[in-house]
């Protein structure tokens, strides 16, 4: 006889998040620049210098593997969501 454990899917519980806005400013931010290894990722979130090819980092966001591509999933469904597709080296607007 064969034992077969089923395996059910959980669905996650959404995270409470709670934000104070005097703690946590929304950056704006117009460069990002993406390193990888094969341990994870870092996003560095930067704002650009006018007149210059320069750029100001604001923050610095690493990410395993696995969250990165949750969070590429994530801002993929939210661009869409807001009538942009991004296609190769095209952006359409709808």
């Amino acid at each position: 006889m064969i034992n077969v454990e089923k395996t059910e899917k959980k669905i996650p519980t959404p995270i409470k998040v709670n934000i104070d806005p005097m703690r946590t400013p929304i950056l704006y931010a117009d460069v990002i620049r993406v390193s990888s290894s094969e341990n994870g990722f870092v996003f560095d979130i930067g704002q650009g210098i006018a007149g210059t090819n320069q750029a100001v980092v604001v923050a610095r966001v690493g990410l395993s593997k696995e969250h990165a591509k949750k969070f590429a999933e994530i801002v993929a469904q939210h661009v869409l969501k807001q009538g942009v597709m991004i296609t190769g080296d095209k952006k359409i607007i709808n």
